[in-house]
Parts: C-alpha cells; structure tokens; sequence
C-alpha cells in the first residue's frame, strides 16, 4: 500500500461545512486546503501558510483509537518542531449547526481573530 492510499481518502462533510463558514467569515486568505505536507505523510484539512497554522477535524471514530492518537502526536511534534501551530478538532459527524458555531469560535481564537461579542 503506498502512502497516497494510506492519506485521507476524501474530504469529509464537516470539513465542507467547516470550509463554507471560513469562506463565508473571510478566513480562507492565505489559506489552502488538503495540500500534503511530507513529513510522515499527512494532509491537513486546513493550513494558513502565511500564519504558520494547521487545522485537523478529527472524527471521533477514528481519532479516539491508540494508534490514530499516537500518529497524530507524532505528526503534531514534526510540525510543530518546524515552526506550525496545530489545532486538532474533535468531532462526531454529522456536525450541528451549534458544534459548526463552536468550532468556527475555536479557529477564529486560533488564528488570533477575536470576535467582537
């Protein structure tokens, strides 16, 4: 199995959804989307280059399990050793609208944007 069949197969609804409510608050400058980084094969499924800022929603299905956990610990540090902040989002699909709400407050407090509420 190559690594291409190992990285993440498809974008998942929440990422769409969580794309959609960055597209419509402004947040996508700067931003790309399921571009790999080759450190030990991942794709991020949002990274703001000209910040430095990586954003991962993490299925609870498949993110919970020791392995998973302990490659995404792995991950984390490589970036983060390179100079990435990483932001790992648990979530179980399918996303409300009051989780999209909460996760779009939580990427916002990322990204060093402060709400005016």
């Amino acid at each position: 199995m190559s690594y291409k069949d190992r990285m993440h197969p498809k974008v998942s609804n929440a990422e769409i959804e969580v794309f959609k409510a960055l597209s419509a608050q402004g947040l996508t400058g700067g931003m790309i989307t399921q571009q790999p980084i080759v450190l030990k094969s991942t794709i991020p499924d949002f990274c703001w280059t000209n910040k430095r800022k990586i954003v991962y929603l993490d299925g609870n299905k498949v993110h919970t399990k020791d392995k998973a956990q302990q490659r995404d610990a792995e991950i984390d540090e490589l970036l983060e050793l390179q100079g990435w902040d990483v932001l790992r989002i648990p979530y179980d699909p399918p996303l409300t609208e009051k989780s999209l709400q909460e996760i779009m407050v939580t990427i916002r407090k990322f990204l060093c944007i402060i709400d005016d509420e």
